[in-house]
């Protein structure tokens, strides 16, 4: 995407089935993001991990036929996943592992479920 002057604002945009085993794209596609934000390995490591947690968390164990679509921004030292599918009836189950293991590794997350869509926010900054 590019700012309305035309500079390239570092974001990219990825479309999968909503289905577990489209996962390794997201998490590849974060690993990237990750690296153009000059994160340290082992927080690239965090970011695939809180990628993978909260995809999972928006697409549930029942396969779609939807997409989840997602969001990636890189700007030097921080980077900003969004993730969105279709909402199913019930509410996005996170177990507390995996809201323990998401507190741990980013600096931000939030999920929502608003106007028939699931949606989340992660937040990673480089430690200096």
């Amino acid at each position: 995407m590019s700012s309305t002057n035309g500079a390239d604002d570092g974001s990219v945009s990825l479309t999968v089935p909503a289905r577990p085993e489209y996962l390794r794209l997201v998490r590849l596609a974060a690993a990237d993001t990750g690296a153009r934000a000059e994160l340290s390995i082992e927080e690239i490591d965090d970011l695939r991990i809180a990628v993978d947690e909260l995809s999972y968390a928006l697409i549930g164990d029942d396969p779609l036929d939807e997409t989840l679509t997602l969001r990636y921004v890189a700007a030097p030292g921080v980077v900003e996943i969004e993730g969105a599918c279709p909402a199913r009836d019930e509410p996005v189950e996170v177990s507390q592992l995996s809201k323990s293991i998401i507190g741990a590794v980013v600096d931000e997350h939030e999920i929502t479920v608003a106007d028939g869509v699931r949606r989340f926010r992660l937040v990673k900054q480089h430690r200096t």
